[in-house]
């Protein structure tokens, strides 16, 4: 069982990130200053653009972060944060061996590029990656790094979240343009490597729940450019972007700063809208960052990663108009209604039905670009300072039970 303790006051926000040229040459010269060997610690490497640091803690309870063991009974407190790194002490019930860790580590990176050379030098312990290509590099460059996967959890859906209260997205002909002229299957193929499957909405054909004949919004430019202009999306002075009104066709699209795999996908998206005469301008973000923008809606489309469950509650809280957590700005008089007649409902027979209802009109309406269940990812572990870490089905064992070799 994992306690939470109360966060001690011991906050230094101090930027040490230097450019990647830099930080090669710092991990190659500055060995010192990393001397993990003499302290029992265990370093987790992660980056700025997936993790708010401020999540840790509840990633830490799902046990995203392997914390939780049914064998020791441990108590893990916080007792250092600055901006790029936190410090988590273990404490033991009684006195633990010095082969189990007393400490875990969180570093932070600006770049999956950089945290891949912290893992190749040996300077992180643990980290997690849906990137192949991270994994390949990693894999090539050293021996010294144990690589397993591990499965993402059901309904773990990539997406793109629509502003539905922007004024150029406020049309679901616009919001389906945009998704019809995604090459879904090239990004699944060759960026994903295969490794997700396409997804026609919130929550996966696994669930009883879910609706076997939703649209599925495969790859169609022509259909895109159809609906486009049908809303008056059209080229007038020949500069290859769209107008209306005098006004460009201009979309932000926000994304994981840093991040190999939303980089990737996001060259992808931007390629296929561009050839629609659409103007699309990156902006890489941390994920606080992202969250502060979602929560104001203060954003044109973000690509984001979401959980959803099979629930009304779950469905209730992000597409529900009256809802502080419908980040995408998403107002259906038709959903709203579904939702809270569900509520009234007694009977599991007349709850699915209506709860299929929701999943039609939301379908429907469009209000995000529901893009792939992703389901696994790569995890690392420096199997030269580690042993004990896995167990014979390869699964991890938890940071306090792992053991240093002697």
């Amino acid at each position: 069982m994992i306690k939470i303790s109360k966060i001690t006051s011991c906050f230094v926000f101090a930027n040490y990130w230097l450019p990647l040229s830099i930080v090669l040459l710092f991990f190659v010269e500055g060995n010192k200053l990393f001397a993990q060997n003499q302290s029992r610690d265990v370093i987790v490497g992660e980056l700025l653009g997936r993790v708010d640091p401020d999540d840790v803690p509840d990633m830490i309870k799902e046990n995203y972060y392997p914390m939780i063991s049914n064998q020791i009974d441990v108590n893990v407190q916080l007792v250092q944060k600055s901006s790029y790194e936190l410090i988590y002490q273990l404490i033991y019930p009684q006195a633990a061996s010095g082969q189990h860790p007393e400490r875990v580590i969180f570093k932070f990176f600006d770049s999956e590029e950089s945290l891949a050379a912290a893992i190749i030098t040996d300077k992180i312990d643990f980290a997690v990656t849906e990137s192949e290509e991270i994994a390949q590099e990693v894999h090539n460059a050293t021996t010294s790094i144990f690589i397993h996967f591990r499965y993402k959890k059901l309904n773990y859906v990539k997406m793109l979240a629509y502003n539905n209260g922007h004024f150029i997205l406020q049309e679901p002909n616009v919001r389906k343009a945009l998704t019809y002229a995604i090459d879904r299957n090239y990004i699944k193929n060759n960026i994903l490597k295969q490794r997700a499957y396409l997804a026609d909405g919130p929550i996966s054909d696994s669930s009883k729940f879910h609706v076997s004949s939703l649209e599925e919004y495969h790859f169609n430019p022509q259909k895109a450019i159809q609906l486009l202009r049908s809303e008056n999306w059209i080229d007038t002075d020949g500069d290859g972007i769209l107008e209306r009104n005098s006004m460009p066709f201009r979309i932000n699209i926000t994304y994981e700063k840093g991040v190999w795999l939303e980089e990737q996908i996001i060259r992808r998206i931007k390629i296929d809208w561009n050839k629609l005469g659409i103007d699309v301008i990156r902006n890489p973000l941390t994920r606080d960052e992202m969250k502060a923008n979602l929560a104001a809606r203060d954003y044109d489309v973000m690509l984001t990663n979401q959980q959803f469950h099979d629930t009304i509650q779950s469905f209730g809280a992000h597409f529900l108009s009256t809802s502080p957590e419908n980040f995408l700005a998403y107002n259906s008089r038709t959903t709203d209604r579904y939702i809270n007649l569900y509520k009234q409902m007694e009977s599991p027979v007349t709850q699915k039905t209506i709860f299929q209802a929701i999943q039609n009109q939301i379908n429907k309406d469009h209000p995000a670009a529901f893009l792939f269940f992703l389901w696994l990812e790569r995890y690392f572990v420096n199997r030269m300072k580690f042993e004990n870490y896995v167990t014979k089905k390869k699964e991890l064992l938890p940071f306090c039970e792992w053991e240093f070799r002697q």
